[in-house]
């Protein structure tokens, strides 16, 4: 006997490419009757789509049942672009169960979520575990602990290992951990593989563990077909659908997303310039305002930030989503006086200014020069001014700027400095908070 297994991970509300994949399951529901399952390994809700956003997730989830989701685990986008109130309701109506092994409140001692979960088909009894990646320090800002996924995941094994024919990890740790999950826990006969936004057209194998991956944002749906002769598991493949062979199913979402977000922000608001390469007065407010959130010394953000302009005028919640529609927050960084030039020095010499970024919870595309505020340099001096006082090098200051910028790849010594990251608050959402000033 064969069961279907069917993946997605990582659609990032790319809803146009779900819903086809949608109508893709429900033919495949058709075909295949009892003998298949659809499970969602997390990232689904992106907060950058005008529906996503006016319903805080809650119309994914709606769509996820529509899909016959089985089972799903959350990623980063759900853990922590979220308030925590807001992921704790995301579920409410959700037909499918929610599973997640190393996520906890703060103090507490058991998952927050079930740790796994045991489905039948047909007399064969599968056990699903799902584990999510350990952003810790944004997490635990919400009130969130998830750490040592490994730890949880074997204690998950050792509890259903005798009670199940076949067991699947849904995993949100990324394809190197998942490779690490391969060759530590044999007993695991498949791994769902996402967060990296990896495939692997025919699957990988690592021992007698299958690895399934299907990329991102909906470009592909993965099957996985499990063998099955009486209650032992024989065989196993993974296949992708490339799904810009689908059907195309019309997109309403964006426009009911739209709809929602018609709240005035300000009626005459002054127009907000996309400019690249140079700055302008909404990226320089941008960038003071930032600073003034973070209660930091100085200000630091990229042109880039602005996805598309405004022509001023009466603007809307879906307006300034469409100018930020970055799943970015801040953070204020300590820094010495030495170290806060060496950081306006490198961000003066604009290296990435042409670079096209992906991920970071960053949803443009070409990154743009930094844009410093608050920090002067008078070069016939060689001296650095902070509302005009001589910086020096010894003493402490405060930075404040985005968490993009501390996952080491633009600036890597903010690795090791003193941060303080401010959530929930999305960029949209601190210019709301000081739109007096727009």
């Amino acid at each position: 006997m064969e069961v279907k297994l069917f993946h997605t991970n990582d659609i990032h509300s790319h809803l146009y490419n779900y819903l086809k994949i949608k109508d893709f399951l429900h033919n495949k529901k058709r075909q295949h009757k009892n003998n298949m399952m659809y499970v969602d390994l997390g990232d689904h809700v992106d907060r950058s789509h005008p529906y996503t956003e006016a319903t805080l997730g809650k119309g994914n989830i709606d769509i996820l049942n529509e899909a016959g989701c089985e089972v799903a685990t959350i990623g980063n986008n759900e853990g922590i672009t979220l308030q925590k109130d807001d992921l704790k309701a995301l579920y409410d109506n959700a037909d499918f169960d929610v599973i997640c092994a190393n996520l906890r409140e703060v103090g507490g001692e058991d998952p927050y979520f079930k740790p796994y979960v045991i489905k039948e088909v047909n007399g064969i009894k599968f056990g699903f575990i799902a584990a999510t990646v350990e952003f810790t320090p944004f997490y635990k800002a919400l009130g969130w602990e998830v750490s040592e996924s490994f730890d949880w995941i074997l204690r998950a094994i050792r509890e259903i290992n005798t009670e199940v024919d076949c067991i699947v990890m849904m995993s949100h740790l990324g394809r190197y951990d998942d490779e690490s999950l391969a060759m530590m826990f044999p007993e695991i006969d498949v791994i769902l593989s996402s967060h990296t936004h990896h495939y692997f057209e025919q699957g990988e194998w690592i021992g007698d563990t299958l690895l399934a991956a299907a990329g991102r944002y909906g470009d592909y749906v993965g099957e996985v077909t499990l063998e099955f002769e009486g209650k032992q598991l024989v065989g196993k493949r993974a296949h992708l659908y490339d799904t810009d062979l689908l059907t195309s199913s019309d997109d309403h979402y964006y426009e009911i997303g739209r709809d929602m977000l018609s709240t005035v922000i300000k009626d005459s608001a002054a127009p907000i310039e996309r400019r690249l390469y140079s700055t302008s007065s909404f990226i320089t407010s941008l960038a003071r305002m930032v600073r003034l959130f973070t209660d930091s010394d100085v200000g630091l953000v990229h042109t880039g930030l602005i996805v598309k302009s405004f022509e001023g005028g009466t603007l809307t919640e879906y307006d300034l989503h469409k100018v930020l529609p970055h799943a970015i927050n801040t953070v204020q960084i300590e820094l010495t006086g030495r170290e806060l030039k060496e950081i306006f020095n490198q961000a003066s010499q604009h290296e990435f200014k042409d670079e096209i970024i992906r991920g970071l919870g960053f949803r443009g595309d070409i990154f743009g020069c930094f844009v410093a505020e608050n920090i002067g340099y008078v070069q016939s001096e060689r001296e650095y001014y902070i509302n005009g006082e001589v910086i020096k090098d010894r003493r402490h200051y405060t930075l404040g700027t985005l968490d993009m910028y501390t996952f080491g790849r633009i600036f890597p010594q903010f690795r090791y400095s003193k941060k303080v990251y401010k959530m929930p608050e999305f960029l949209r959402d601190i210019v709301k908070i000081y739109g007096s000033e727009l």
